[in-house]
């Protein structure tokens, strides 16, 4: 009997367990397990599995669309979004940010870094991820956008949907990304006030990709990438400027070398060398390893890359909550628990209203101070870069009790409640609409009869005004061999492709020079020799 679809039903309650693990992100053969643990003598398989969790879908959309269910969604709850579409009805843009994301972005406007990901969705879509910083030196998901193209229009649209979030009070001061420059144009464009600072790992691994070819020695390669280290360290624009001047006459003859430095990286040597990014207050970002590992746990939560983007954003925000509540969790316990060492008059003030991160690095610069560890001149890096007082100036204090404003804002815990998960963000909106109400209602009582009635027909219109009928955007081009390649394998994983580094270092090396992309018989060395 067990051949037979009756024998495979499920109960009522195994269909409510079905539902909650699905909606848990689940898959279907760890769902079968669970249920068999309840039931030991449950017939279901796999395909069971699949086709209720395909019903349950059906009945959620109740007949409208994917995208129509999508934005009825966000809209009930309580997020921010926005959505763009082309003559066609095919979707190409969607923004939205979760009412938890909405208020920890205006708790902590001060450093953001931005990142695409890609191998999210079927519609092979790239997903902008804005990266947040906490007080806990933890990151936070700010807000997602699904972009057709990565040009700087796309950006464009999605920094200002970013920008309308955060309002006129709480712009970024800071923000951090790679050399994506239709990204930057955007930063400037929309965020003119802030510092774009460029990720320093992804300007090494470049420099690996485009210049390790062209040297034959591995002694040859250390010895640069130390020169280039202590380059981009320069402590101030003269010392800079002595030490490129050594760099330029040191790798002359590597002519190919020295115009990808001068004609890539030099020009925006603002946005990444020590000198000018130490007089920012980056609170020690200078990477955006923080998006890359946000990358990676969004993609643990999604784990195919063959989803919807209702599916997707259903994932996304059981990270944004989960993410919420361990932030929640750390800020009660920190404004209760005092560490023993902290215990001294110096910390009185700061104490339960500073974070420990904070506080750790405090206590770093008060031992310093203490016990003479001190460099011979100050430069304040420290304090500008990270808001917290430098050594030298705790010596200078000569004070007993450090007072709460010499720490900058952003570390602060005493101030932050996140109380309201849901919807607190959309408290300022509500109050200027119930206000226009308010306004509108007592103007209409004042108005004559006709324009009475013919403002009742607008608002009518208004009112009954039906959604657009948006179609799923259109599958995009996938990177790499075409789909109809029979050396092409499509898969479901999310994992991303290796970088151009990442080729060099794995890549079969010529056994002249040790350089990829040629062979011993046409090496350029042994051809010049």
């Amino acid at each position: 009997m067990s051949g037979h679809p009756y024998c495979r039903r499920f109960s009522n309650e195994e269909i409510m367990r079905i539902k909650e693990m699905c909606m848990a992100g689940i898959p279907p053969r760890q769902i079968l397990s669970s249920l068999r643990q309840s039931n030991p003598h449950l017939r279901a398989i796999s395909r069971n599995i699949y086709n209720k969790k395909a019903k349950i879908l059906e009945e959620s959309l109740a007949g409208r669309t994917v995208i129509q269910a999508l934005v009825d969604e966000l809209g009930e709850g309580g997020f921010s979004y926005n959505i763009e579409y082309d003559q066609e009805g095919y979707l190409t843009h969607l923004f939205f940010a979760h009412p938890i994301s909405i208020e920890l972005s205006k708790s902590y406007p001060h450093v953001f870094l931005m990142d695409c990901t890609y191998k999210t969705n079927k519609y092979k879509m790239p997903l902008l991820d804005i990266i947040g910083v906490s007080s806990f030196n933890t990151s936070f998901y700010s807000c997602f956008v699904f972009m057709q193209k990565e040009e700087e229009k796309d950006y464009v649209w999605a920094l200002e949907m970013f920008n309308k979030i955060l309002g006129v009070h709480n712009q970024p001061l800071v923000i951090i990304s790679d050399r994506e420059l239709a990204l930057m144009n955007a930063i400037r464009i929309v965020f003119p006030s802030a510092c774009n600072l460029l990720c320093v790992w992804h300007i090494e691994k470049n420099i690996l990709a485009n210049c390790k070819p062209h040297f034959r020695e591995e002694v040859d390669w250390v010895a640069f990438l130390s020169t280039w280290a202590d380059l981009i360290k320069s402590p101030n624009e003269s010392s800079f400027d002595k030490a490129w001047d050594c760099f330029e006459n040191e790798y002359k003859e590597n002519a190919a070398v020295l115009n990808y430095i001068k004609g890539t990286w030099l020009p925006l040597k603002e946005k990444f060398v020590s000198a000018w990014t130490d007089e920012v207050a980056h609170l020690g970002n200078r990477a955006t390893s923080r998006a890359e590992g946000a990358h990676a746990t969004l993609k643990k939560y999604l784990q195919v890359s063959t989803g919807g983007l209702r599916e997707v954003k259903e994932k996304i925000c059981l990270a944004i909550e989960h993410q919420f509540q361990e932030i929640k969790t750390q800020l009660s316990s920190e404004k209760v628990r005092i560490p023993h060492r902290f215990r001294i008059p110096f910390f009185k003030e700061v104490v339960t209203h500073v974070s420990m991160f904070a506080l750790d690095e405090l206590y770093k610069q008060h031992e310093d101070a203490k016990y003479g560890n001190l460099s011979s001149q100050c430069t304040c890096h420290f304090f500008k870069t990270m808001g917290i007082p430098c050594g030298h100036m705790i010596k200078d204090m000569k004070i007993q009790v450090l007072p709460l404003n010499a720490i900058h804002n952003q570390w602060r815990i005493d101030a932050r409640l996140f109380n309201n998960d849901q919807h607190a963000s959309l408290d300022d909106e509500n109050d200027q609409i119930n206000s226009l109400l308010l306004d509108f209602k007592e103007k209409y009582e004042k108005l004559p009869i006709l324009q009475k009635d013919d403002t009742k027909r607008q608002l009518s219109q208004f009112v009954g005004t039906s959604f657009p009928l948006i179609l799923e955007p259109k599958i995009q081009p996938h990177k790499g061999r075409p789909l109809g390649s029979k050396k092409r394998n499509e898969s479901s994983s999310t994992r991303r492709e290796p970088s151009k580094f990442e080729i060099v270092e794995k890549s079969r090396k010529c056994s002249v020079c040790k350089g990829v992309g040629h062979n011993k018989s046409t090496c350029p060395f042994q051809v010049a020799s």
